[in-house]
């Protein structure tokens, strides 16, 4: 697949984390059996675990992200996502167990604040009304970042070098060579809307390439990266990111994989704090339940949630249904467990990816 096709189906963003092209000596393989066993940890891993080979696209299950395949213009027809998830043998993954070796990433480097990229800083505020939740900020995280483009020389460059920039909808290269490691992180209008008080209906395949909304100011993507030959992989198995766990989308910081390592206030026991809200306005927690260890996608439900008592950014306490961050594929949200008004939760042009009505026709129950 090329971004030519995204343009061709009316893509507007187009870049390399939906258009990564991987070594020709990548070898895809097999790996066995469900989630394989590791050392237990409270919330501070040394190892994540990766997609399995072929799971589903498709199916809203344990250990799955799934995509909405529904119509013509859903997401993961537009974006051409394969029905089922490869695995790429790279330096820090453990294709027969399916673990990813944390201290064997190699980071891109730099660990640098909002004002490096615009004067202003990270700029983010949260409020609420009776109905709604509202975000709004430039993009920018109050957490560091990495130095993007990735700089020639350093670890990460090869990886990023052999993957392409992505093209704009007349199909001219976003990047002066064309290739990833020139893409830069910009501020952007983020902007979002979702319900105070969320309804879980039902298990929602995700149709966007957004999932949530951090307390930090950045956004969650959803967890895939694809080849040039129609494979797709979980993104922290295929591309290494900076030490937050982030990088540019067309220009736009985002989180994959081990999300939450630079969020301020983890606490060190209990219940892990939000750390951010999905698209349809249920909190995301960090990766301790109250028994302060970490929960496995075991104790998880098919969205990559559970219910229960937790802290709320105004500091009150409600029992309510959550997504959880963890060490497991697929790190966040797997499903959205109630309805998404797109239109109002991608509240601005450049948070978007197509030009097609799935964000007009889309209201909340």
């Amino acid at each position: 697949m090329t971004s030519s096709r995204f343009a061709a189906q009316g893509w507007r963003r187009p870049s390399a984390i939906l258009g990564l092209m991987l070594s020709a000596a990548a070898i895809l393989v097999a790996c066995g059996g469900s989630n394989s066993s590791y050392t237990y940890d409270p919330g501070t891993p040394t190892v994540m675990v990766t997609a399995l080979n072929g799971v589903s696209s498709h199916t809203c299950a344990p250990d799955a992200q799934c995509i909405d395949f529904s119509s013509q213009v859903a997401f993961g027809n537009l974006a051409g996502i394969a029905p089922t998830v490869s695995q790429v043998a790279t330096p820090w993954t453990n294709t027969v167990t399916n673990i990813i070796t944390i201290s064997q990433i190699p980071y891109v480097d730099g660990a640098v604040d909002a004002r490096y990229y615009d004067r202003a800083g990270s700029i983010f505020s949260m409020t609420t009304d009776a109905d709604y939740r509202y975000f709004s900020g430039n993009g920018l995280p109050s957490t560091r970042m990495g130095i993007f483009p990735v700089q020639q020389g350093t670890p990460a460059y090869a990886y990023y070098h052999a993957l392409p920039g992505g093209v704009d909808p007349d199909g001219n290269p976003y990047t002066p060579s064309g290739q990833s490691d020139e893409i830069p992180i910009s501020r952007y209008d983020l902007v979002s809307q979702v319900p105070l008080n969320p309804v879980a209906t039902g298990h929602y395949p995700i149709n966007s390439l957004i999932v949530g909304i951090t307390l930090t100011g950045a956004v969650w993507h959803v967890e895939y990266a694809n080849d040039a030959v129609g494979n797709w992989y979980s993104p922290i198995n295929a591309l290494p990111l900076d030490q937050c766990w982030g990088h540019p989308y067309s220009n736009q910081y985002h989180l994959h994989g081990y999300s939450w390592k630079c969020f301020p206030d983890q606490g060190i026991s209990g219940q892990s704090p939000v750390f951010g809200f999905a698209l349809d306005g249920f909190p995301i927690t960090g990766p301790r339940g109250s028994d302060g260890n970490m929960m496995r996608n075991s104790q998880l439900d098919q969205c990559h949630g559970t219910t229960s008592e937790i802290t709320m950014p105004d500091g009150t306490l409600k029992t309510t249904y959550h997504y959880v961050l963890n060490n497991e594929y697929p790190y966040s949200v797997g499903c959205f467990r109630g309805k998404v008004n797109y239109f109002q939760a991608l509240g601005s042009d450049a948070m978007r990816e197509t030009n097609y009505p799935i964000y007009i026709n889309a209201p909340y129950p």
